[in-house]
């Protein structure tokens, strides 16, 4: 039975055409009497100069002297200036400053604000499709039981995106190299994505294609954290770190595990960001299936199958 979807559950929606080009994200919804419009944009990269909350909090910290009391307490030099914060702009007792408040505390010492670049996207309005242009919808989650992604696929009869970039129509899809399609959503007919090409395989009478999806990697790599921790300027942070893994000088300890590390910072009652950049590998490829390349309908920015997922499966595959 076909599932239906809110409008809600719907944006940020990838449109793919049916040659396998990725029109845009569906960004809004348009009802009216006679027609309904999905509202499509593309994501524009925009860059920004935006203050440096690190390097701000790193100056205020060179700025923040330990009263009697606080050095008695053994009281990190952060935890007192998040409390001088706290005083200042009359936030309550454990109440987490925001970046403002740094950032307005810094002027009020005079600190000059240190900015940095940063790149963001930005929804461009590109045009709209309308239902009677829909193949098929499907939201679906992908990936392990440890991650799963919320994959959101709207379907088109027509080569929308194709003719838009002047694209010839694929007559026959011919075999490829794994180079040339490696890392490309692979998507059934009915719009549900499978995975990612790992690379190109052969079975005994064809070429075809092997599907992974990803899970994180759960490791952060301790030279990096330590890096980052005393670029934020939480040295504190970096001794307990050591002394609650009773990590010496001369140990060969290179990665933590993120719920180790979880355990640690609610034990320690510390607070930072875990960037994706302190991981030791961003992900780790976990097999799908082996789809041969007759099941390949299109090519594009992603891979289309003539079938279903179950029809393959139900075929051996």
């Amino acid at each position: 039975m076909e599932r239906a979807y809110r409008e809600d559950e719907l944006i940020d929606s990838i449109v793919i055409d049916s040659e396998g080009y990725i029109y845009g994200k569906v960004g809004n919804i348009d009802i009216e009497e006679n027609e309904i419009r999905l509202l499509v944009y593309e994501a524009k990269p925009d860059e920004r100069t935006v203050p440096d909350i690190d390097a701000t909090k790193k100056e205020l910290l060179k700025k923040t002297d330990l009263t009697f009391v606080e050095k008695l307490q053994k009281t990190s030099p952060y935890d007192a200036l998040t409390l001088n914060i706290q005083k200042e702009f009359g936030l309550r007792l454990g109440e987490t400053p925001k970046d403002e408040h740094f950032l307005k505390y810094a002027e009020k010492l005079g600190i000059e604000i240190p900015y940095v670049k940063v790149v963001q996207d930005r929804k461009e309005p590109k045009g709209f499709i309308t239902l009677a242009e829909v193949k098929a919808i499907k939201v679906a989650k992908i990936g392990t039981k440890e991650s799963l992604d919320l994959m959101k696929v709207v379907l088109l009869q027509n080569p929308k995106e194709a003719t838009f970039r002047k694209i010839p129509l694929q007559k026959v899809v011919p075999f490829r190299k794994t180079e040339t399609i490696r890392d490309k959503l692979v998507i059934d007919a009915k719009g549900l994505t499978i995975g990612e090409v790992d690379a190109v395989v052969l079975f005994h009478d064809t070429p075809g294609i092997r599907v992974y999806s990803s899970k994180p990697n759960d490791s952060v790599s301790l030279s990096l954290l330590i890096r980052y921790l005393d670029k934020i300027g939480r040295p504190d942070a970096v001794e307990s770190l050591l002394k609650y893994f009773k990590i010496e000088t001369d140990d060969r300890v290179y990665r933590i595990r993120m719920n180790d590390l979880e355990d640690f910072m609610k034990k320690m009652k510390f607070k930072f960001r875990i960037s994706e950049d302190l991981l030791i590998d961003r992900s780790v490829k976990e097999f799908v299936m082996d789809i041969p390349w007759k099941m390949v309908h299109k090519i594009g920015d992603v891979i289309l199958l003539r079938e279903e997922l179950s029809e393959i499966k139900s075929k051996g595959f």
